[in-house]
């Protein structure tokens, strides 16, 4: 495991900025007042395989350290925004509470908990196939979804799900690329909170085809839930 660490370590700064520009020169991010980005501009994704394809590039990364990547290489990456308190502390919705103008509250089965049971279910269904003792699981299960959860409210992204989705557009094909867009994004940054949640955790040591396995199913349960906005009736 040592070895993997050192030569994915080497990868990562490299990797990184180059995923960061070609991601830059893909989509183009504009944003709105309450500073949320979305993307108007076609991604140009030849299929559904597309996603995975980008999703999964990311895992040696992640695993060269374990660690989590800088939040900048987020491409719906924004601005504080203007509902975070003077702490910069996210704040969960409730009911009658007054938001920035054009920012809309978290939608039902979209909320940081629906993300974070969507990472969970493929997450525990690779250790279990892998024979996984049942307490490491759920101390495993309890560590992604404290890290996800913390870079989730650090995006707020309940929020910027909801805003993306149900504000107007001129042209509503861009409404199916901001939920494609986001879906891509958002399931990365579960694969880097998968990766950080394993940290000193026993499971590396069953090697890095099993780390991508884990990691890697985090984010697809991610990108999978959001994606579905994109369907008929959604």
């Amino acid at each position: 495991m040592d070895s993997l660490v050192t030569v994915a370590a080497s990868r990562n700064d490299t990797g990184t900025r180059r995923e960061a520009d070609a991601r830059r020169e893909r989509l183009n991010l504009p944003t709105l007042g309450m500073g949320i980005a979305v993307t108007d501009k076609a991604s140009r994704r030849p299929s559904r395989l597309w996603p995975r394809l980008r999703l999964g590039a990311l895992v040696p990364l992640v695993l060269g350290a374990c660690m989590l990547l800088p939040a900048t290489s987020s491409e719906l990456q924004a601005k504080e925004l203007s509902m975070q308190d003077n702490q910069g502390q996210y704040q969960p919705y409730n009911p009658g509470m007054k938001l920035p103008e054009g920012v809309f509250p978290p939608m039902k089965g979209y909320t940081h908990e629906d993300l974070i049971g969507a990472a969970a279910l493929p997450v525990e269904a690779v250790m279990k196939a892998e024979g996984i003792d049942p307490t490491l699981i759920k101390e495993s299960l309890f560590a992604l979804a404290k890290h996800l959860n913390e870079a989730l409210e650090a995006q707020n992204v309940e929020y910027q799900i909801s805003t993306w989705y149900q504000k107007p557009y001129d042209n509503p094909a861009d409404r199916t690329k901001s939920v494609a867009a986001m879906g891509e994004s958002f399931g990365a940054l579960a694969i880097r909170a998968a990766g950080q949640s394993l940290r000193g955790s026993p499971l590396l040591n069953l090697g890095e085809a099993f780390f991508e396995r884990y990691t890697r199913s985090a984010g697809d349960g991610v990108h999978d839930l959001i994606v579905t906005l994109n369907k008929p009736g959604a």
